[in-house]
């Protein structure tokens, strides 16, 4: 089965605690069968000469057979237990290094509830199989091959009889397994639905609390969990009918070897003592026999967890590090794209169209264009988050997938515009890319991102755990948190992607002033929809529709024809509609700033001109 093979590399690397339970299993099966054969001795002897010794002799017996099988099921319970939390703890650990190593093709096709559904709910279905089952499972084989042994010795055609048990429960067990596994899949997946659709719910709480969709998102997920409902009652009748159908199973053929053990005894073809033994046997493998119904449900689950924990398993990174790949030494940071062409795993059509573009190190650029021209796409290319669909992506002359990965990612700092923060304090979030920084760097850090004066403010300081994605702060505070956490990475190359859009002109103007100051030789790369931007760049390279349409100096461009001159000509119109507006004194401040800018632009003022100077 499925299960089975998924699960023997972890049970090699247990294999003493395995050994040990099958020991114990056994001690306790041979405890349990010799206490009826213990009976039936006990009996025949008593019958034989009825004498109070025999009586006390048989009771020692049978209590030391009984204190072995309570002494061997205690300890059978706790290695049980410890082997199969270890073997849950190794599964849960490879599939979240597995995850780790995936690229991010791998989640944009697949959902974050169906990978929470995976990495959590899948093993943890494996915990009854592992530390119940297999028990019930090798204690109901043992127990059974004992009474068999010892029926064998008593009438071989009783023993025989009883054998005839065996086939019938496996064919139904078989059966079953082999009709029902895609249900048991199905009910597994919807699970994950429910648990996608609840994932991204709490996630954009927000969202849905701003537009007023709290009744339409309750009817998504009444349409889910109804599809939910309507697996697990497939597998809810699979239970219905097979658990008591294999308890039905097992009772009937013990009632009819019982009545077939009574004639046998009626007509002396078995002693007395032999039919007691044979009826106390038949009891004890009913015991765990009953759960034999149970046991083929979580096998059958234990099936279909496997196999979803071996798609995660199984997938393939589509980012692949050569056998040969080198260490990017960091030397020459030439930025080439050669004639890259890119399109998303579950898209038809091309996001880049054939891209060349070369970025010089220490090159200040500005990447603009319309919202889905692919200007983050582009960037993407550069860290090796995807690989192009055709051309190149190439860094100091050489094609980057000739370097191993992590190397070129050191070199490489994107801050994007979904800044993430971990639920962690606000000082290991921004030593997040640098653990071994110094208290000191992380607060220059800090300073340079416009944020330590708020984080003075609060009760723990730079010890404060901020909220799960940093809810707890406003959407400037955790772009600038992330921004302090890329410039205490220090990479040679940085992109602010769109990374101050929630940040206010007063501030933006401070923190861009002083991070193009003291960013000295590196490499910067701003995609923004702010003309403010404009000011601390040298190039400006203009993008719509998967390609580059403009490259050059603002002054250039602003003379031709073309969305750099729109854009421009956009931020004017909107300044004039500002005027008229009936203004609170942020928004004066506001205007007043892209005013000044604009001035500054259209005068030929760069900042980055003076910095470099």
């Amino acid at each position: 089965m499925r299960f089975f093979r998924f699960i023997a590399p972890y049970i090699k690397k247990e294999k003493w605690k395995f050994l040990a339970i099958n020991s114990l299993i056994i001690i306790s099966a041979y405890a349990q069968t010799n206490i009826p054969l213990s009976i039936r001795d006990s009996v025949s002897r008593y019958i034989e000469n009825p004498q109070p010794n025999l009586v006390y002799l048989g009771f020692l017996i049978i209590f030391f057979y009984g204190t072995l099988d309570w002494l061997s099921g205690m300890a059978l319970r706790f290695v049980n237990n410890r082997y199969s939390q270890n073997i849950q703890y190794e599964i849960r650990q490879d599939i979240f290094e597995k995850l780790q190593s995936l690229d991010l093709e791998y989640y944009s096709k697949e959902s974050i509830g169906q990978i929470m559904a995976r990495s959590i709910q899948e093993v943890y279905s494996l915990q009854e199989i592992l530390g119940w089952g297999y028990r019930i499972l090798l204690l109901t084989a043992a127990l059974f091959i004992g009474a068999f042994i010892s029926l064998w010795l008593s009438s071989p055609t009783l023993a025989l009889m009883f054998a005839t048990i065996v086939p019938i429960i496996l064919f139904v067990l078989f059966k079953s397994s082999k009709n029902n596994a895609e249900k048991f899949y199905q009910s597994q997946y919807q699970f994950g639905r429910v648990s996608e659709v609840l994932a991204e719910n709490f996630a954009g709480i927000k969202t849905v609390k701003s537009f007023g969709r709290e009744f339409e998102e309750i009817n998504r997920f009444r349409k889910v969990n109804h599809d939910f409902l309507n697996a697990a009652m497939k597998v809810v009748r699979i239970r219905a009918t097979l658990q008591p159908g294999m308890l039905f199973l097992i009772s009937l053929s013990l009632v009819v070897l019982l009545f077939v053990g009574g004639v046998f005894t009626s007509t002396g073809v078995i002693d007395t003592g032999s039919f007691v033994a044979f009826m106390l046997l038949s009891l004890q493998i009913m015991t765990p026999g009953r759960f034999l119904g149970d046991l083929a449900i979580q096998l059958q689950m234990a099936n279909t967890a496997a196999r979803r924990l071996e798609e995660v398993l199984n997938e393939k990174n589509h980012i692949i590090e050569k056998p040969d790949a080198q260490e990017f030494d960091g030397r020459d940071l030439t930025l080439e794209f050669e004639n890259v062409y890119f399109k998303y795993p579950l898209n038809k059509d091309y996001v880049l169209k054939g891209i060349n573009l070369k970025i010089d190190y220490g090159e200040r650029v500005a990447l603009i264009g319309p919202t889905g021209s692919g200007k983050s796409t582009l960037i993407n290319l550069i860290p090796r988050f995807f690989d192009p669909s055709e051309g190149r992506v190439k860094l100091g002359g050489k094609d980057i997938k000739d370097y191993k990965v992590k190397s070129i990612r050191r070199h490489v700092g994107i801050v994007h515009q979904d800044s993430f923060l971990f639920t962690l304090s606000i000082k290991d979030n921004i030593a997040f890319g640098n653990k071994d920084a110094s208290m000191d760097e992380i607060i220059e850090a800090a300073k340079m991102a416009q944020i330590h004066e708020f984080i003075q403010t609060l009760p723990e300081g730079y010890d404060t755990v901020v909220g799960e994605r940093g809810v707890t702060l406003s959407g400037g505070q955790r772009q600038r948190l992330a921004i302090a956490r890329i410039l205490l990475a220090n990479p040679e190359i940085i992109v602010f992607d769109d990374s101050v859009s929630a940040v206010d002109p007063e501030t933006e103007a401070r923190l861009q002033e002083i991070i193009s100051t003291r960013l000295g030789t590196k490499t910067l790369i701003i995609i923004s929809q702010r003309p403010s931007s404009l000011k601390f760049v040298n190039r400006v390279i203009v993008m719509d529709d998967g390609e580059i349409v403009q490259d050059g100096v603002h002054s250039e461009l602003v003379r031709q024809p073309g969305l750099y001159r729109e854009f421009l000509m956009a931020i004017e119109a909107q300044i004039d509609d500002m005027v008229s507006w009936d203004s609170t004194e942020e928004e004066k401040k506001d205007r007043q700033y892209l005013a000044s800018v604009l001035r500054d632009l259209k005068g030929g003022k760069n900042d980055a001109e003076e910095i470099r100077k």
